[in-house]
């Protein structure tokens, strides 16, 4: 699959344009705009690619206000399918042509996290794509080759970009957070955002028993309509933890609250049950959580976060969506001149399932 970029102008040495659009963020909090600027070289050990298509999730408007660190002006968007259209030296493993994504983090390689196949533990971490460098709002983007992850055959490219993450993350969850067993039934609040509908399905993937929190009724429904949870409940009033017990008959073992404000952090932690394990996946800052330490300590509770997911883990998870055991769920498409109007969605949490901007697919 390939697609037109709108540029300008013509490299004859290279064979690529000149010059790419770019949605740039010259403030924090502020609004993003349309630039052309010249088509960026890889230096060592980095690949240009073109991008595709690219994720928008509540991450993007994190970064927007700064809260992901970073500087501006900026260039953002980090869950990107895209194809390698220039090498630079010192790259090995990877081909002209190739449609990959990319780790959100920049990493080290070296450090004992790095090693040990926790890289989203980096202690010398770099940032982010999209915050620390210019991400993927763009028609083409550098990246870093020890970054890429293939996509492989099978796996749609026009929404590729969002299983390095969306997907991605709920796979960590399941297979190291939460060491889920096959059977377990295991609670998402927010089910119907962008990481709640993959939430669900790789809960089930994995043999769990899914049980999707929404407040919004219309969410709920599509949930059903899709068939993505084995039970779907919508909460009545502030304290709704017992309720979420009783649909489970007592046997919480863990709640994955990809909110993450203090009152859901607080009703998920008393859903738990013996043994059970709350997952923090959201980011809401100034979120607490009061825990009772007896009980904490009687119940032999698990209080954790949650960081992502590695490369190894993004392949994998490529690999389900690519047998069907995942679908990649994208509630709205954008052009790409309509960032803007992408985010706002994302912001309010309109939209059930992901959403995607279209930069150059077809």
């Amino acid at each position: 699959m390939s697609g037109v970029p709108a540029v300008t102008g013509a490299d004859e040495h290279e064979g690529l344009p000149t010059t790419m659009r770019a949605m740039v963020l010259d403030e924090f909090g502020g609004e993003f705009r349309l630039e052309h600027r010249p088509v960026p070289r890889p230096g060592h050990g980095e690949v240009l690619v073109r991008c595709l298509a690219v994720g928008v999730g509540i991450t993007n408007e994190l970064a927007r206000n700064g809260v992901l660190g970073g500087s501006v002006p900026r260039v953002h968007g980090h869950e990107l399918a895209g194809e390698i259209v220039s090498l630079g030296s010192g790259v090995h493993g990877w081909s002209l042509g190739e449609h990959v994504t990319t780790s959100f983090y920049l990493l080290c390689h070296r450090c004992e996290w790095c090693a040990s196949g926790r890289e989203t533990l980096c202690e010398n971490f770099g940032g982010f794509i999209g915050v620390a460098v210019d991400g993927a709002f763009a028609d083409y983007v550098v990246l870093p080759g020890s970054n890429l992850v293939r996509i492989p055959g099978g796996v749609s490219l026009r929404d590729a970009g969002i299983v390095g993450d969306a997907v991605a993350t709920p796979y960590h969850v399941v297979t190291e957070r939460l060491r889920m067993r096959a059977g377990q039934r295991i609670a998402v609040l927010g089910a119907g955002g962008g990481l709640g509908v993959h939430m669900l399905q790789m809960i089930r993937a994995f043999g769990g028993v899914a049980i999707a929190v929404e407040t919004s009724q219309q969410k709920a429904d599509e949930i059903e309509r899709r068939g993505i949870a084995d039970a779907v409940f919508v909460p009545h009033g502030q304290a709704w933890a017992g309720q979420v017990r009783d649909v489970a008959d007592g046997a919480v073992a863990g709640v994955v609250d990809t909110v993450a404000t203090s009152a859901t952090l607080d009703e998920g932690y008393r859903a738990l049950g013996r043994a059970g394990t709350l997952v923090a996946l959201g980011h809401v800052p100034g979120s607490e959580l009061p825990i009772d330490p007896e009980r904490l300590l009687l119940e032999e509770l698990v209080v954790t976060g949650t960081r992502y997911a590695t490369r190894a883990e993004i392949a994998r998870t490529m690999e389900l969506v690519r047998l069907g055991r995942v679908e990649p769920i994208v509630g709205a498409r954008f052009p790409f001149e309509r960032l803007e109007d992408a985010l706002r969605r994302a912001r309010d949490a309109e939209v059930f399932g992901r959403i995607m901007l279209d930069v150059a697919v077809g």
